[in-house]
């Protein structure tokens, strides 16, 4: 495999991030207010399905980071205000996507309370609660249920492609550090229009799950749970489980797929590999917020160490598919390139090279690209039920690439 083709000006750009600390983002946002932030924070905005205007709104209103989650509370008190005058007539859809919106910008909110624990609670619990009340009433249709995990539970949202014969195979969706599960269930369409059924799951330590302690490279084991679910609920087929992991989700994927060889296929997005070889390097509010939400007490060497796949790898036998952003200022673009490789032949690298950590600025099109595959890896013989027509195969003028969408590597 060669190496994908890189961003020319990445080592003066990281060199760059690494400088720009909390005194020289709050410059640019006096300046510019958080609608100058970078487009793939913008586009992470608009992939939760909030109104453009309000979302334009509330990020001109920031003028410092001290100021974000006053704002975007702000515009979820605004949503609340709206399902409450929706409440007073038979609206019941409309007064639930108001709820979900205020859920949403509690969600948001929460990004930068990190180093306010007590914030950071309240936050997060508005943001659960708020989006249990509107799964009821909006589409796509979800369950909530509480996930077995050691002695205690994770709280996830279970979405079913009921237009497909059982059993459907199932995709766990992990997330990072910052995204939590009401956000990335938002991202099922793709994996539902191939029959793939899709669980959301907050990992221990995040989300609503934060309350668990914090972040630790030994919570590989929430597949248990998972087995559990698919061997109890005849709708699901344990032999076809895939974890799908964004960021430190991916690396968390990968460790719980080499630790238990019941994971049919794993997809890691702009994962970390072995940080250990670059964490002096990173932005310094990126690397407060994981040591916040991991281990505030332990050195940040030993929590690198800690999440290092290179030992892991080994034994990983499942399929792997990795996404890496030629322009990520998080985590090194090489890092998905060095993971790909070392897991060889079982490995499929798809490349952005213009995209940011995440690929939140392209989300319909990676998670096509990552549904497509696991079609392929997890079942081929998935058939809609009746006459439907969610699944077509593409035709050339969808197969067409831009230079934003990933191909892989020469």
């Amino acid at each position: 495999m060669s190496r994908p083709a890189t961003w020319p000006h990445a080592p003066h750009a990281w060199r760059l991030a690494a400088r720009i600390g909390r005194r020289e983002v709050d410059l640019l946002l006096r300046v510019r207010s958080a609608k100058g932030l970078p487009r793939s924070v913008r586009s992470r905005l608009f992939s939760l399905g909030l109104p453009e205007d309000d979302v334009i709104r509330t990020l001109g209103e920031i003028r410092s980071l001290a100021q974000w989650p006053e704002a975007w509370t702000a515009t979820a008190q605004r949503y609340l205000g709206e399902a409450r005058r929706q409440g007073t007539g038979d609206q019941e859809a409309e007064m639930a996507y108001a709820r979900r919106c205020a859920a949403l910008c509690y969600h948001v909110a929460h990004f930068q309370s990190w180093s306010d624990p007590r914030m950071a609670r309240t936050l997060r619990a508005n943001a659960s609660s708020l989006f249990s009340q509107s799964v009821p009433h909006l589409a796509p249709p979800m369950r909530r249920l509480l996930l077995p995990w050691r002695n205690t539970t994770l709280p996830a949202y279970l979405v079913l492609p009921v237009a497909f014969a059982k059993p459907w195979p199932l995709a766990v969706f992990l997330n990072g550090a910052t995204t939590a599960k009401e956000e990335v269930v938002l991202w099922s369409e793709a994996f539902l229009d191939r029959g793939i059924a899709v669980l959301a799951v907050d990992s221990p330590g995040t989300g609503e799950a934060g309350e668990l302690g914090p972040v630790r490279a030994d919570h590989d084991d929430v597949t248990d749970g998972v087995f559990t679910l698919a061997a109890d609920d005849a709708a699901l087929d344990p032999r076809w489980v895939a974890l799908v992991g964004v960021s430190l989700g991916g690396t968390m994927a990968v460790r719980s797929a080499a630790h238990d060889r019941r994971v049919a296929a794993v997809v890691a997005v702009t994962p970390p590999y072995d940080a250990s070889q670059w964490h002096d390097r990173a932005n310094a509010l990126a690397v407060g917020q994981l040591t916040a939400l991991m281990s505030p007490d332990l050195p940040l060497p030993d929590l690198a160490a800690a999440f290092a796949l290179p030992s892991v790898v080994r034994r990983l036998r499942a399929p792997l598919l990795v996404l890496g952003a030629g322009r990520d200022l998080v985590v090194p673009p090489a890092e998905a390139v060095s993971l790909a490789a070392a897991v060889g032949e079982d490995a499929t690298l798809l490349w952005y090279p213009k995209l940011g950590h995440g690929l939140f600025e392209a989300i319909p099109s990676w998670t096509a690209d990552a549904a497509r595959w696991l079609t392929t890896v997890l079942r081929a013989d998935a058939k809609p039920v009746a006459s439907s027509t969610r699944v077509d195969a593409p035709s050339d003028a969808s197969a067409a690439r831009s230079s934003d969408t990933p191909g892989r590597p020469d």
